[in-house]
């Protein structure tokens, strides 16, 4: 019902006639390292101008639960589990499937929440717009502050606030599943905070990613 009611709020969003439409989500090809899903970044020349809500919908799901979101969950999870995060969830196969449970929550709410449900909300498109040329330092600044400038659906800049609260509402949210010991502000800021960077960092290697795949493979 929450997603029926979300799909309908606002209506589905399209170019406008005769506009061609173009790229709506990155594909297969574009993983970052072959490896990280990569169905936000588009073209920004070759982008439709505008996506549905159902659009938003899928590319979120698939950024959340492409074959390979899993493995890269796992990684995280081992990461957490070598330095031992989270302390009383062990160090055995226990500790590591719940920490495993965590990073995979933490993904799928952040990118359901961030690449769904508020840009539905919020007349946001939850797109990343790969620039593609340009200098190094320009395309660096405008892959860095996306997270904080977006597209409305009418193709304007707006602050990005589906991103913002996508990433907190993940944040609070990891209390509910994260040991009852770490449920406090600080620990809640603090992921908020590294997921923005994270973020961030992500942008870049969307931007840069082609320039960097076409250098190894040529």
């Amino acid at each position: 019902m929450l997603a029926a009611g979300l799909l309908l709020h606002g209506g589905a969003v399209r170019a406008e006639p005769g506009v061609p439409d173009g790229q709506i989500m990155g594909t297969k090809e574009d993983r970052i390292l072959w490896i990280f899903p990569n169905f936000r970044t588009v073209e920004e020349k070759e982008a439709a101008p505008s996506i549905s809500n159902m659009d938003k919908f899928r590319i979120a799901a698939k950024d959340s639960f492409d074959p390979y979101a899993f493995p890269v969950a796992a990684g995280y999870a081992g990461l957490s589990h070598l330095t031992n995060e989270y302390p009383s969830w062990g160090r055995g196969l226990d500790g590591y499937g719940h920490r495993y449970v965590g990073a995979f929550a933490d993904q799928t709410v952040a990118n359901m929440m961030a690449g769904a449900v508020f840009p539905i909300l919020l007349h946001q498109d939850p797109r990343y717009f790969r620039l593609g040329s340009g200098g190094v330092a320009h395309r660096t600044g405008y892959a860095a502050t996306r997270v904080f400038v977006t597209r409305s659906d009418s193709g304007g800049a707006q602050f990005n606030y589906s991103e913002i609260a996508g990433i907190a509402v993940m944040a609070g949210a990891s209390n509910a599943y994260y040991p009852r010991q770490d449920r406090s502000w600080e620990n809640t800021a603090s992921k908020f905070g590294i997921q923005l960077g994270l973020n961030m960092i992500g942008n870049i290697c969307k931007e840069f990613w082609p320039d960097v795949k076409r250098f190894l493979v040529r």
